[in-house]
């Protein structure tokens, strides 16, 4: 094509805010996600699911592991969930949340080693801290707790899928990971979406009254 021929028009105006998402549903409208990313290299996914996420209403605020964000910056789920991501714990307990708790608790991926730390009762980060509480809470009837378990097929042992038993049967969720090339892998943005707003609309019928600290 000549010089003359090029032509590259301006994006559609729209009145939508840089960090604004377009709503298409809202089966997650007034749910609190906490989106919590282990160091798999499918956390590179994260701000895509966040942003799926806040599609259908949820606010989503993200936890991420030191490995993590190996595979994904920091800028970029901050960027997507539109407040800073949880790295290290304070003095204000964000793994406890108690101001303003969770509904919903995501951890995609959930790799074999925070699964097996989880299911073993091992608080020893701020994301395996923050699960902790969140299965108090799941136990109480406040919270729903899923697992987007992804990792190559050669992990797949006796050792997981006993984890992952001991998971499911205390309450917690095991999102079905999509089979490809060996691996278990993260599932569709839409498909976690709509784990979260199955969990979501389950606990709405039967969440109890909690106490929030003005």
């Amino acid at each position: 094509m000549s010089e003359e021929g090029f032509q590259f028009p301006a994006p559609t105006p729209s009145d939508l805010g840089d960090h604004e998402v377009r709503r298409e549903g809202s089966a997650l409208e007034g749910a609190r996600v906490a989106l919590l990313v282990t160091g798999g290299i499918a956390a590179m996914k994260a701000p895509l699911l966040a942003r799926a996420l806040r599609r259908q209403g949820a606010e989503v605020t993200a936890f991420a592991t030191t490995e993590a964000l190996r595979y994904v910056a920091r800028e970029a789920l901050e960027w997507s969930c539109t407040r800073p991501v949880i790295v290290e714990l304070t003095a204000d307990a964000e793994h406890l949340s108690d101001a303003a708790p969770f509904d919903v608790y995501l951890i995609a991926p959930a790799t074999y080693s925070v699964i097996g730390k989880c299911a073993h009762g091992i608080a020893d980060t701020p994301v395996t801290a923050t699960l902790a509480s969140a299965i108090g809470r799941m136990e109480r009837g406040n919270a729903a707790v899923l697992f987007a378990p992804t990792m190559h097929g050669s992990m797949h042992n006796s050792i997981l899928v006993s984890n992952l038993q001991a998971l499911h049967a205390i309450g917690c969720t095991i999102v079905s990971p999509r089979d490809d090339g060996g691996k278990h892998n993260l599932p569709s943005e839409q498909a976690l979406v709509e784990a979260c707003a199955h969990a979501f609309g389950g606990l709405r019928t039967t969440k109890r009254p909690h106490a929030r600290n003005s």
